[in-house]
């Protein structure tokens, strides 16, 4: 008789629980707006035998291939509201409405940008950054905000940048 969110909270609000999940709940929460494979809801199917409302056929029929077969239940309006908190920054925090508003609320942050610029020369460059990496760092964002906000125009930066192009010897290698 729940929605997946009144049963979350139900599960961990527990003192146990709510120590980590404080900070996942009402993040995860803005994402209620999406079912389990990504299509927008705004009612959650309560898909509990004694919530039956129709059953389906088990497979369609003929050449009905793209007939909705999925059983029938009584629904609950999807609650899709969330919070961000603690990223330092008063413009972030705050009430969402759903994944998309935090979605745009996030893409408006610089502090954001940089994050998964960072992100990205980690992964690219199979190291983590050091103070001479910053002209690469500032570089990559610069490319990000010149191309429009191209995620292909940072990895280009970052893969024909110094940082990437030339390797200097850890003190476990030898010079050659």
């Amino acid at each position: 008789n729940k929605t997946l969110r009144q049963r979350l909270t139900l599960a961990t609000e527990t003192k146990s629980c709510w120590h980590c999940h404080v900070k996942m709940n009402p993040l995860g929460n803005s994402f209620e707006m999406y079912d389990d494979f990504g299509r927008d809801r705004t009612q959650e199917a309560l898909a509990y035998p004694e919530h039956l409302v129709e059953k389906k056929r088990e497979k369609p029929h003929g050449h009905h291939h793209m007939e909705d077969i999925r059983d029938i239940y009584k629904t609950l309006p999807v609650d899709s509201t969330g919070h961000l908190e603690g990223t330092g920054d008063p413009s972030l925090d705050g009430d969402v409405k759903n994944a998309i508003e935090l979605a745009e609320r996030l893409s408006k942050s610089r502090r954001v940008r940089q994050s998964f610029i960072r992100h990205a020369f980690r992964y690219f460059l199979g190291r983590n950054e050091f103070l001479s990496d910053s002209k690469t760092l500032i570089e990559a964002e610069k490319a990000y905000d010149e191309s429009g906000g191209s995620f292909d125009a940072v990895i280009v930066s970052l893969l024909t940048s110094d940082s990437f192009i030339f390797r200097k010897p850890t003190p476990t290698q030898p010079t050659r």
